[in-house]
């Protein structure tokens, strides 16, 4: 009778036990957050060892360290979650929770980001710099919420430059017959197509192989992607054109930012300003020393004559500017 009584009393036990926390949902009861333990997955198309992996390294550990383990930052090198437009489309759809790209690559997504592939928009790297962390930038970034997208924080590739294997470019005139990989940015292939030169749009993660089988014999990027991909391997000349700043810009699922708390959403910010930081002092501590390495490495280095540029490139400008003439004009203005 006793056993039967004990038997009774744990099984009215265990009914008022699950009665009493029925209506709590998970990790509330013991006041977890929802958030705990949540990992997240960001890509790249660049190397570990590059600007963008002072940036994503720093991000993660940053995360890490003031979220007390909430979340957990998966990070991807080296196009291994596909190219730049294909991370764009994955953040947007939710199958990625984020993405550190070039800005170019967004103007196919949202109109505003085309501005910032004008060429010789930016005067220098601390006028850029100035521009994308003031209320400019947030203009931008309101743009991207429109598509579902949160922008965590500006980086930096920096100015493009370009490299080839035919002669040293000093006027537009000898870019005439070179085949050059441009980003899938019709702006960029405008302008080259201005300036003589064949514009081949390419994804990146298919250019270096493009360049050693002869393919295409040109593309242009910062120095700091030439360094960090090797390109001296299969380029002779790098011309210091500077014909456009390159922004890099962390996105991130603005559904799944959203999910957090506002604790987490800012140590997330937080983490994304202290990246900022380290991307920017990555370059301008190293852009020198890359450049005279790529000397040592047998790259021929050579100024171009920036006047004949900028004419050049004025009737593209003029063409895509009325769109975006206010924004622009601000921009420019920003430069005093």
């Amino acid at each position: 009778m006793k056993k039967r009584l004990l038997l009774l009393t744990t099984i009215l036990s265990l009914i008022l036990l699950g009665a009493c926390g029925g209506g709590e949902k998970q990790g509330e009861s013991s006041g977890e957050s929802n958030d705990e333990a949540k990992r997240i997955s960001i890509a790249t198309t660049q190397t570990e060892d590059s600007h963008y992996g002072a940036y994503l390294n720093t991000f993660k550990e940053e995360v890490e360290k003031n979220s007390n383990g909430a979340i957990e930052v998966s990070l991807h090198y080296n196009s291994e979650l596909g190219n730049e437009r294909d991370n764009v489309e994955s953040v947007q759809m939710g199958t990625l929770d984020g993405a550190f790209i070039s800005s170019g690559v967004i103007s196919n997504f949202v109109d505003e980001f085309n501005v910032l592939d004008f060429p010789f928009l930016f005067e220098n790297t601390e006028h850029a710099r100035s521009v994308l962390n003031s209320d400019i930038g947030e203009e931008f970034n309101a743009s991207l919420l429109e598509v579902g997208i949160k922008n965590l924080g500006f980086g930096e590739n920096g100015f493009r430059n370009i490299t080839n294997n035919e002669r040293p470019i000093v006027t537009p005139k000898d870019l005439e017959g070179i085949k050059i990989r441009t980003m899938e940015v019709p702006i960029h292939q405008e302008v080259f197509a201005e300036f003589g030169a064949s514009p081949t749009p390419m994804a990146w993660s298919e250019v270096f192989t493009s360049l050693q089988q002869g393919v295409i014999d040109a593309q242009e990027n910062p120095i700091a992607i030439i360094y960090s991909s090797k390109l001296n391997e299969v380029q002779k000349y790098v011309s210091m054109s500077g014909h456009v700043y390159s922004p890099a810009v962390f996105i991130f699922n603005n559904e799944l930012f959203e999910s957090f708390s506002g604790d987490l959403q800012q140590v997330l910010l937080d983490a994304a300003k202290v990246a900022q930081q380290a991307n920017y002092d990555f370059i301008d501590q190293n852009t020198e020393a890359q450049l005279e390495e790529l000397k040592q490495l047998g790259m021929e280095i050579n100024e171009i004559d920036l006047k004949a540029f900028q004419d050049a490139a004025q009737p593209v400008i003029d063409k895509y500017k009325g769109e975006y003439s206010e924004l622009y004009d601000k921009i420019k203005a920003a430069a005093n």
